[in-house]
């Protein structure tokens, strides 16, 4: 969650409506799912990237 939040806007919303709410956090939240898919697959295809310091 904490991920999300600073990498798919998830707390830059104010709710006013809970359609609207609902919306925002449904898009933020598929949003990060697709970061982190596309960090895993980018890690797997550089392993060399997977080191840390």
């Amino acid at each position: 969650f904490q991920q999300a939040k600073n990498e798919a806007g998830l707390d830059q919303y104010q709710a006013r409506d809970w359609r609207a709410w609902y919306a925002h956090i449904t898009l933020s939240m598929a949003t990060h799912a697709l970061l982190v898919v596309a960090k895993s697959l980018a890690t797997q295809a550089n392993p060399a990237s997977r080191r840390t310091c």
